[in-house]
């Protein structure tokens, strides 16, 4: 058997948005309003980018009119959210340092 080991906490874990260097801007960190506010505008760019392509898709694909053009537009929009769920998340963490 393995003997457990107990820890004693001397002080109380700070509070989830009390965290002076992380949440208070005048202690030097950017604050929680600022960092929602920029990975909103980031991910409202992002909903743009996928407007755009999904509309984009129909238009592209009837000026194009050979049956082969479905297939392959199909294909390169699920290529193309993918590389855009992946730029989404790094951005996100990214604002988050």
């Amino acid at each position: 058997m393995t003997a457990e080991r107990r820890v004693t906490v001397s002080r109380s874990p700070v509070a989830l948005g009390r965290s002076r260097d992380l949440f208070d801007p005048e202690e030097g960190g950017p604050g929680v309003p600022a960092i929602v506010g920029r990975q909103l505008r980031q991910a409202l760019l992002t909903v743009g980018a996928v407007a755009v392509l999904l509309a984009g898709v129909p238009v592209i694909a009837a000026w194009v009119p050979a049956p082969w053009a479905w297939l392959a537009l199909s294909l390169a929009v699920q290529g193309f959210w993918v590389v855009l769920a992946v730029l989404q998340l790094r951005r996100a963490e990214r604002l988050e340092r």
